[in-house]
């Protein structure tokens, strides 16, 4: 089959000749104007079909038609030889489909973002706390171009059960993850978006096929110390149990500057033992078919005006888009963005050309002169904070950004500015749902990482900040800048009061505070301080350690092993918190990671703990971890002796001897010995899809145009 792009087509969609005998293929879509439409111009292609003289004509529409419908088609075009079965409608067309699944498997954009996928997927128990997530995926499946990442990222997942997709900031990571979580819901997995790798292991169980989904799990502008031990410990052992469980798969995303710096520092990332290679897809390369799809979505889908759309599409102007050095799925996402265009107060190519041409333009034109002073403290308040903050929350941080900033926004008015914010920038630059705020483009925290270094705005900041995410992210920023100078006067003061107004407000968890309040007194000292430590320290020998703080209490136990604290105050707070550390792994030890269990120990001997009471509570946590053990997880012989090997050797480590954690080892191998090794098996049905062209011309992309420039 010849096939033809839109145009003059002189009546002819598809053609095919064999042996002299000529057939030619016409598509009409015509679902708005209806069977009418269609008719009338069946009439007008009557005289080009006579003229071509096909040995077969086929007619194809979007229209559903009845057989009385056909009828009049062909009276219609009695210069056709239009037969009966010749003409197809859409139940015709339908009815294809079911009969070749491959093509629809193919082209899945033409299904998943159906009615019958979406109600589907509604119904299917998946929404739970990943409702948002969902929601999300669902607005963008339309703009989403199928390109050759899909099926390299369905093979990695089929062959390893885990998939880490690494790419520059902006390249369409987390487009890419979404679409892969969209397939499997429709595949009737359960879905779980999580923020922590330890969740996976909770919601990892048998019996459910689930699909996992962690965005940004390195962080997304910055590697923290904890973060890197949490993924340190956690990541090689989950992709061991993905690997063996075919009912379970993980979608991870990380930038790949923050991956390199990740292995660099963790010797267990960069081990082969890992081997990250057999997990990871980098992604980034688009094909110019590939590159132009992406242009053309975002134009068809935009709520552009159409003088707007017009002047993109004249004189070619979006071959400079698709071609251009800059390009990316993010900045096309922004340029087609309507309420971003206006914030730029500029003829719309003029725009899209500075900004592909300067994208570090992307949101420093906007900030500096066309967003108001409110929201521009309302960018900084989120940007002083957590990645998603409560509404309530962000506007107790914005009134303290407008008094750093100076604004002359009086007390009675800020409620109402506030609102007058949220209104400005959501869309463009904030995403709100369920009265919490996030950033909607990454992009935007990148800037204003920038922008707060270039303007100098972190001594006003800290000058106000109270809460303890805003002193947290503070306080990193500041560390970030001045690794290794001396810090003034001014600015250690600064510091001394906002550790006050911090356990004033009571903000954050005690063992977070005392972390933060540790780091600020080893960075400047000051008696000040070591009040304030022994203070924190205090709420935390009176209310304890959360059971989610496990690499934080590691953290903070080395921080004490090598603290200048003075001596009678250092040997008061590591006392309280060997003793904190200890109840917490005996309490919470059920639902530890033996690595954990191992790590959380050794800070401890490391912090000075006697090895009684290291034993004590790494006993205690064993037998929480073989109660809480769900042991049907333990499916064969093999799996066990791993298992008991990894209890020993954390036994034997810290002098622990517990009989019952031997006789649930023994009752498990009599439970396996009696209903013999059970084996794993299933696997993911969806068939491999081909790759997509590669090369495409400008011919080719004017044709796709074309149907732009007429609607």
């Amino acid at each position: 089959m010849e096939s033809f792009g839109s145009g003059r087509d002189l009546g002819i969609d598809f053609r095919f000749s064999l042996g002299g005998n000529k057939a030619v293929v016409q598509a009409k879509h015509y679902v708005e104007s209806g069977i009418n439409g269609l008719i009338r111009t069946a009439r007008k292609e009557n005289t080009k079909v006579g003229k071509l003289s096909p040995i077969r004509y086929i007619l194809a529409t979007s229209v559903s038609l009845t057989p009385s419908q056909k009828s009049r088609l062909q009276t219609a075009m009695p210069e056709a030889p239009l037969a009966d079965e010749d003409v197809f409608g859409q139940k015709d067309l339908n009815n294809l489909l079911s009969r070749h699944p491959e093509v629809e498997r193919k082209h899945f954009k033409l299904w998943l973002g159906s009615t019958h996928v979406l109600e589907r997927i509604l119904h299917s128990g998946i929404y739970n706390r990943s409702q948002t997530e969902m929601e999300i995926i669902r607005n963008s499946i339309p703009k989403f171009v199928q390109n050759d990442s899909v099926p390299a990222a369905e093979s990695i997942l089929a062959k390893s059960g885990a998939l880490i997709i690494a790419g520059e900031p902006g390249v369409g990571k987390t487009t890419l993850a979404r679409m892969l979580v969209w397939l499997h819901a429709e595949e009737g997995w359960q879905i779980s978006v999580i923020d922590d790798i330890k969740e996976a292991f909770e919601i990892a169980t048998d019996g459910a096929k689930r699909l996992i989904f962690f965005d940004d799990f390195l962080g997304q502008i910055r590697l923290s110390t904890d973060v890197i031990r949490g993924v340190d410990q956690k990541l090689s052992p989950l992709l061991h149990k993905v690997r063996l469980n075919k009912d379970v798969r993980f979608i991870l995303t990380t930038r790949d500057y923050i991956l390199r710096q990740a292995q660099t520092y963790s010797a267990r990332l960069a081990s082969p033992e890992l081997n990250a290679s057999e997990f990871t897809l980098h992604v980034g390369h688009y094909t110019r078919a590939a590159r132009a799809k992406i242009v053309y979505n975002h134009l068809y889908f935009s709520a552009l005006s159409h003088a707007e759309r017009q002047s993109l599409l004249k004189d070619d102007f979006y071959l400079t888009m698709i071609d251009h050095r800059n390009f990316s799925p993010r900045l096309i996402d922004l340029l087609t963005n309507a309420e971003y265009l206006s914030m730029l107060k500029k003829p719309i190519r003029r725009a899209v050309e500075t900004v592909l041409e300067h994208p570090q333009e992307l949101w420093e034109k906007p900030y500096r002169t066309q967003i108001s002073e409110e929201g521009r403290a309302l960018m900084l308040a989120l940007f002083f904070n957590s990645a998603t903050v409560a509404l309530p929350a962000l506007q107790d941080s914005f009134n303290r950004i407008v008094d750093a900033m100076g604004f002359t926004i009086p007390t009675a008015d800020r409620a109402t500015r506030f609102r007058t914010a949220l209104k400005e920038l959501e869309g463009s630059v904030l995403s709100i749902q369920n009265r919490k705020a996030q950033f909607s483009n990454p992009g935007v925290r990148d800037f204003l990482l920038t922008a707060v270094k270039e303007d100098g705005l972190l001594p006003a900041v800290v000058g106000v900040a109270t809460e303890y995410q805003e002193l947290r992210q503070s306080w990193n920023l500041f560390c970030s800048l001045e690794p290794d100078q001396p810090i003034g006067a001014a600015m250690r003061e600064k510091w001394i009061r906002a550790a006050k107004r911090l356990n004033d407000a009571d903000t954050g968890t005690a063992l977070e505070r005392l972390q933060l309040v540790l780091d600020m007194y080893d960075r400047i000292g000051g008696e000040e301080l070591v009040v304030d430590v022994q203070f924190v320290a205090g709420d935390l020998e009176a209310n304890g350690i959360e059971g989610d703080e496990v690499e934080l209490s590691q953290s903070v136990l080395e921080q004490l092993a090598g603290s200048a604290l003075p001596q009678n105050a250092l040997e008061e707070v590591r006392v309280i918190m060997i003793e904190a550390v200890g109840n917490m792994l005996s309490e919470t030890g059920g639902h530890m990671m033996l690595e954990e269990i191992e790590a959380t120990a050794n800070s401890m001997k490391q912090c000075g703990a006697d090895e009684d009471s290291v034993s004590e509570a790494v006993g205690g946590a064993l037998r929480a971890f073989v109660k809480e053990t769900d042991w049907s997880d333990v499916w064969t012989f093999d799996e066990l002796d791993d298992l008991e090997g990894e209890l020993r050797s954390v036994m034997n480590e810290f002098g622990v001897e517990d009989r019952r954690v031997e006789g649930a080892l023994e009752r498990k191998r009599d439970d396996l010995s009696e209903q013999g090794e059970r084996h794993r098996s299933g696997g993911y049905g969806r068939r491999s899809m081909p790759s997509l062209q590669s090369e495409t011309t400008d011919d080719e992309i004017r044709s796709m145009f074309d149907g732009l420039r007429q609607s």
